[in-house]
């Protein structure tokens, strides 16, 4: 195996679009990572934290020793758009790429309010989906150096990645920079918010910033910026139908508000896989139990089903014989597996995937992010996870080398 870490971009300050580097440039600095507050999901995951640093425009490759030139994987990483380094350690691709004998790119890109708000007198709107497209574009032009064909590159990310990946997918003008797109654990739920939403948010986090420095959001220091977000995006899970704090805003050429009729425009070939138990690593945490008031618990469905959600609970319940079960069950419908569907229903080209695998773990099931080390096949960096506690490692190997095949057949065809 080979593996870089390449600049991708010149960084030309906060708020402000990068620049591809023009030309191979190697970085042999420890991995970083943009500025970003603890993930939701931390506690379960036990990720390690990389220093954080506003400059970390790099990319990852990993190339397969056999010779010849391969298909390119351009993965997105996920991290509810607030978290997450491509140099993160859970996200290291080398098993993949050569076990699916192809070329693995991934770019970190910036988060946050500081990757996705758009408000007056900023020159750029989503900092960080303009980040990732010119990741892309760098991968088009230098691929060829990496024994990668630019002429087989396919797309794919996972959970917030895989929003970023269909915002390409759909997008007329970017359609010269990819083949193919894999999305998994894709949030269809969610949508891109009105730059007028986006405007609101950032009055909001200029009021927080406010309080703890003198300084404009493009002088504060990150820490003040991070403190300021963390307030903010607290008060947008209260607020907002879906949990998280900071969202990509529609975009005319870019990110459409709607994928599903945007989605009936495009030909290309796309691959859509959930995991059965997505939301368990959500609701793993709710007082949910076989004594609660079924109206109770259709209450807090209610903010994600808003269709009769006792109705919908009462049905659950009577097949799953488990209140929790069935919210878990209910909310993963809603937010993961229908709207892959509904994409296979709106395109001739799709094909979806469910995956399960057998865990103890039963409060998170198979749940989000359940896949990412069966995908990598870096199962050993992940058993620390509280997700797969007492899973049978042996067994997850042998299912990860059948996942891998899956992409290799999808990403060489």
């Amino acid at each position: 195996m080979a593996y870089y870490r390449l600049k991708y971009a010149i960084n030309n300050g906060r708020f402000q679009p990068c620049s591809m580097v023009d030309g191979i440039v190697c970085s042999h600095e420890t991995p970083t990572a943009f500025p970003q507050n603890s993930g939701r999901l931390e506690s379960l995951l036990k990720h390690d934290k990389l220093l954080q640093n506003e400059d970390s425009f790099f990319l990852d490759i990993w190339t397969p020793d056999s010779h010849g030139i391969k298909p390119v994987l351009f993965w997105i990483h996920g991290g509810a758009f607030v978290s997450g380094a491509s140099g993160d350690v859970h996200n290291n691709a080398e098993e993949l790429a050569r076990n699916a004998d192809m070329v693995v790119v991934s770019p970190s890109y910036r988060l946050g309010i500081l990757g996705t708000s758009y408000f007056d007198g900023i020159p750029q709107q989503n900092c960080g989906f303009h980040d990732i497209i010119t990741a892309l574009e760098w991968t088009n032009k230098y691929i060829s150096q990496f024994q990668g064909d630019a002429k087989t590159i396919t797309i794919g990310g996972q959970s917030s990645g895989a929003w970023y990946a269909m915002a390409i997918h759909t997008s007329k003008k970017l359609q010269q920079l990819f083949q193919k797109t894999m999305l998994f654990s894709w949030p269809g739920a969610m949508k891109a918010i009105s730059t007028e939403q986006a405007e609101v948010i950032y009055q909001h986090f200029l009021k927080e910033l406010r309080k703890l420095t003198d300084e404009q959001p493009t002088n504060a220091s990150i820490d003040a910026i991070l403190q300021a977000q963390r307030i903010v995006g607290q008060y947008n899970h209260k607020k907002y139908k879906f949990d998280v704090p900071f969202l990509p805003s529609v975009e005319p050429d870019f990110v459409h508000s709607d994928f599903y009729n945007a989605v009936e425009n495009i030909d290309k070939k796309i691959f859509l896989q959930y995991t059965k138990d997505e939301c368990g690593i959500y609701v793993c945490h709710k007082q949910i139990h076989r004594r609660t008031p079924l109206l109770i618990t259709s209450l807090f469905l209610k903010r994600y089903c808003p269709q009769k959600p006792y109705k919908q609970l009462r049905s659950y319940v009577k097949k799953l014989h488990s209140t929790y079960r069935s919210v878990v069950a209910i909310t993963s419908q809603y937010l993961f597996h229908n709207p892959a569907k509904q994409i296979a229903q709106r395109t001739t080209n799709a094909i979806v995937n469910e995956f399960d695998f057998p865990t103890p773990a039963n409060r998170t099931g198979c749940c989000h992010c359940f896949d990412l080390p069966l995908i990598f096949g870096n199962i050993d960096s992940w058993k620390n996870s509280d997700i797969f506690s007492g899973c049978d490692f042996e067994s997850m190997k042998k299912e990860s080398l059948s996942l891998q095949a899956k992409i290799k057949e999808f990403c060489h065809k």
